[in-house]
Formats: C-alpha cells, structure tokens, sequence
C-alpha cells in the first residue's frame, strides 16, 4: 500500500501534521518510535495559545497556570500575576497532552503505528518515499517530526541537523496540597549563571508533583544535582522523591537552539524540533512545533491537491515558516537571546526589566508576555529597546559598556 503521507515522529509537531493532513483527505500513517504512553523528559508547560489548533481538554491539564516567578541570585523571586485569560495556560505531563494530540489525529483518519524505529528513508527515483524499519512502508511524500533524536535520518537525506543544548529533569512526587502551598498555580524559572552556562533552571508544578529541571550547554546530571540543592528549591522539596519512569528517575532530552536554514527538499519536510523552532529564550517550543506542523500539512495538502511534491512545491512552507514563525517570532527571539545569554549580564538583564516593569505598565505587559507568549517577540523587542537607555541607567555604567557590544551583535540579526 502506498501511504498519501507519512509522518516520522508522533509528538505535538507530527500529530498536529497528521490531523490536519487527515482533514484534508490524505492517507495518512503516522510512525513513533516509543512504545504508546512513553514519558516525555519536558517541563509540560502549556499557553493557551496552543487553543489556536484544537482546544485543551481541562482533564488533560494537571494544573492551571495564573502566574510565574522568577528567580535571579540578587532580587529573588519576583512574582507576576496572568493579566488576563490569555495569559494562562496548563501544566500537565507531555503523556497525556501527547496522547490526546494522537487520539484527535485518529479520530480525523490518521493510521498509528507505535515501536516503529525508522532507520532509513530512501526518495525513489521513479518518484515517491520509502521509510524502513521493523517493517517497509511507501508514501508520496515524508515529514519528519523527530525531535532532535532524528538527526541521523536528517543527515542522511542532506539536510541539516539544528545546533543544541541538553535539558535535565526530574519529576518529584509531591501531595497536592503540599504543591497549592509551596509552588501554587505558577510556573518557576531561575537565572542563574552559577547554575549553568547558557541557560535556566525550571520548576513546574503538576497536580501531585513538580517538574524540576535545568538546561544549557553541556548540561549534566550534576547539574540537577545541584540545582535541587538550591536554597529556594531545597526548603520547598525536603524529603520528597523522584518519581520513576521504566526504571529511571532522571531524564534527559537535547532541546534545539537554532532554526535550520532549508527544512525542505523533494518529498520531505521538517517539522518541530528536528526543524530547530524552539524559543531559544525559555525554551519553550511546544506552541512553536504546533504551528510548524499545521503549516506543513497545510503545503502538504497543496501538493497533494496539484500532485507536486518536488522541492519548488515544498518551498512554500519555508516561505510559510518565515512569514509565520521566523518575522515576527524567532528573529527577534534570536535579537532577546543574544542579551540574555551572551552579554554575561543574565541575572542583571532580567533584575533591571523587572524593576523598570514594577513602574511601567507596558513594560510589564511585554515581560509577562516573554513567559505567556502572548505579544509576538518583535513586540517585546520594540518595549525593551525603548526603554534601552533606562535599562543602561539600571545596569551601571561598566556593565552597560559590557552591554553595547551585544546590543550592536543583536541589532544585527
């Protein structure tokens, strides 16, 4: 049987694909290589923005989200309040957000296949797709929504492999009420430097437990170790233990940093993070590998409709992809990134923002907005380069002149 599409990868990014392909009247088959109800190593944070491709079942999220807190070593936490409905969001484990993604992709028609490991994909040169693993399945057209652990299917097709960092985390069991005192409705990012280089410690709160967490280059389990000792964390968590997933409790996943330049070629499409589309601030990129996953279904379906999968076709969704997610999103992403996390001045950065927010309603508005996503990133770009000289006032002077560098570095991108 020859498939319509195949789509390599069951996570938000493919089932996303698969539904909206389905929809259109593809036949659809859907490959993941775990085994159904797999955990997913992620923080399990959900913005309703995500409601913008199929509404959030509340059964499915574990926990309303009304705020966060952010903690830098100088200031503390600093907490925020959700201004708004659109401000909120869910913590819930990827296991069940995923699950639900697949069973709405079903029920639109897609065929799932779980166990499958794809090993090889071969572009027939009579025109059409060959996928082999456990077993051999042909199609018009692949996308590959692999996350990072398809890089060797990438390189093998010609196309390149995002750069990466690596996330570390652990689920801790923790009772309920125990969880509404100490953690309450909020997410929990730390900037740190002394935690970790190039990246932000994390603690989401579930139902009955908390996911804890820490990324960066070169992140490593005592990296954790060490982030779970952290005064803060430490008081919260006293005596609880990890919770155990097929017989670990530490998990760890590497998390794209950059977007790739040509997630296309005859045939084959990239989708999510094997295609590098999370947001290098947070790292959040669930939202991000959603809409990259209806934007190449919706090519797909084009394609499918004129019966042209050769590699011009397929250029629309590049072109969609920097319309939709690159413009407006990830370069300005890039341009927040680049103060962030390569001035030397992370803690300083956020420490300041806060304070000019504490008096300045729009500024607040725009740095909620960085954790909820709900102003596009060149929004946020805009806020804080008017308010850049202010931001130089707060810093000092000789960090301000170790700010200008980074700040022409930014404007470049």
């Amino acid at each position: 049987m020859i498939y319509d599409l195949i789509i390599v990868g069951s996570g938000p990014a493919g089932a996303t694909a698969a539904k909206i392909a389905a929809e259109g009247g593809a036949n659809v088959l859907l490959l993941e290589a775990a085994e159904e109800g797999r955990y997913k190593c992620c923080a399990g944070g959900i913005p309703l923005t995500n409601e913008e491709f199929s509404s959030i079942p509340r059964d499915v999220g574990e926990r309303e989200i009304t705020g966060g807190v952010v903690v830098t070593p100088k200031k503390g936490p600093i907490e925020f309040e959700a201004a708004g409905e659109k401000d909120k969001g869910y913590c819930m484990f990827r296991t069940d957000f995923d699950r639900f993604l697949v069973n709405i992709a079903q029920d639109a028609g897609t065929q799932v296949i779980y166990g499958f490991r794809a090993k090889l994909i071969n572009i027939n040169s009579s025109g059409g797709v060959i996928v082999k693993g456990p077993q051999e399945f042909r199609s018009k057209c692949v996308i590959l929504a692999t996350g990072l652990g398809g890089a060797r299917l990438q390189r093998s097709l010609g196309m390149e492999v995002p750069a990466m960092v690596n996330g570390i985390q652990a689920e801790i069991a923790i009772p309920e009420s125990v969880v509404n005192e100490q953690f309450g409705n909020r997410v929990w990012e730390f900037f740190d430097r002394s935690l970790i280089t190039h990246g932000i410690g994390w603690a989401f709160p579930k139902r009955d437990a908390v996911s804890i967490g820490i990324l960066g280059d070169n992140a490593r389990v005592s990296h954790l170790k060490s982030f779970l000792r952290y005064p803060i964390l430490k008081n919260k968590i006293s005596g609880r233990e990890m919770m155990v997933f097929k017989g670990r409790k530490i998990w760890a996943a590497p998390i794209p940093d950059k977007i790739i330049a040509k997630p296309y070629r005859d045939r084959v499409m990239i989708i999510g993070d094997a295609c590098g589309t999370a947001d290098p601030i947070l790292y959040e990129g669930i939202y991000q590998a959603r809409l990259s996953g209806k934007l190449a279904a919706n090519v797909f379906c084009k394609a499918f409709e004129e019966d042209d999968f050769g590699e011009l076709s397929l250029k629309r969704y590049f072109d969609l992809l920097k319309k939709h997610l690159y413009d407006e999103g990830l370069r300005y992403t890039y341009k927040i990134h680049q103060l962030l996390y390569h001035s030397g001045l992370l803690e300083d950065i956020i420490d300041a923002s806060f304070s000019i927010a504490m008096e300045d309603p729009e500024m607040m508005e725009s740095m909620t907005a960085l954790f909820t996503g709900t102003q596009t990133r060149k929004q946020i770009w805009k806020v804080m380069m008017s308010r850049k000289w202010k931001l130089m006032r707060k810093l000092g002077v000789s960090n301000s002149l170790h700010l200008i560098p980074t700040l022409f570095r930014a404007s470049r991108i």
